[in-house]
């Protein structure tokens, strides 16, 4: 005779059982049971977070430890145990927010068996390998955007590793409505003007302050049809050429 075990028991086990997440490859959980700070006994982990028009920030809880999340989330999908550090027993928690490549938010934290800190955030979380190392991949419409982070479990933070330019990849595009390219993204002064109908390479971007909104916007190092590289803004960019590979 059969045992027929019901869904929801089997729900509830898996949330109970969550395994450790490699940078999203397991869903995030509201709730899970597991070892956390490495003493070989499974604290109970839960997130309470109350969606609504004026949603209040979320809160961790292992054990009897409670920590707050900072500001006002507007999604909290749930949170993924990950190994910043695999020299030691310990394993990290990753709560992850927003629902868009603008929103997108993955705070960190630690617990030592008392208590729990707050080592940082990044804006996705992409790669962990227990190196101390984090990849975070933010898509910017035609390009993905690769930041580098490292934990320093003794200082307890994620600090991020700041990069001059990101690579972009010979993404192409054809030039619609004429515009200049410049010697810098600062000196304004005109290497080439493009023609129309000629095919231009965008190699990499770099951030700037925005203008027009209170997010950051990018110039782009692109090479012209002859050869010349140069920067254009990342407005013009878009509204001057056609066939960049755009996707939500």
């Amino acid at each position: 005779m059969k045992t027929h075990v019901p869904a929801l028991a089997v729900a509830a086990l898996t949330l109970l059982t969550a395994p450790l997440a490699h940078a999203g490859d397991d869903a995030p959980v509201m709730s899970a049971t597991v070892d956390v700070d490495g003493d070989g006994k499974q604290e109970a982990v839960s997130l309470e977070w109350r969606e609504g028009e004026d949603p209040s920030p979320y809160v961790l809880k292992v054990g009897s430890a409670t920590l707050r999340g900072s500001g006002k989330d507007f999604q909290v999908s749930g949170f993924t145990v990950v190994d910043l550090d695999a020299s030691d027993r310990r394993k990290e928690l990753a709560v992850h927010t927003g629902t868009t490549d603008v929103d997108a938010r993955t705070d960190l934290f630690s617990y030592d068996g008392k208590k729990l800190k707050a080592l940082g955030s990044v804006p996705k979380l992409t790669e962990v390998k227990g190196n101390g190392i984090i990849l975070s991949d933010q898509w910017q419409g035609f390009w993905n955007q690769r930041d580098k982070f490292t934990y320093d479990a003794k200082a307890g933070r994620v600090t991020e590793v700041p990069q001059e330019l990101y690579y972009v990849g010979s993404v192409e595009a054809k030039v619609r409505e004429s515009f200049p390219i410049t010697y810098g993204r600062a000196d304004k002064k005109v290497v080439a003007n493009l023609a129309v109908g000629s095919t231009i390479q965008v190699l990499a971007g770099a951030i700037v302050a925005s203008r027009r909104n209170a997010y950051r916007d990018f110039v782009y190092l692109v090479k012209s049809s002859t050869g010349l590289l140069g920067w254009v803004d990342g407005a013009v960019l878009m509204n001057k050429t056609e066939g960049l590979p755009l996707a939500g």
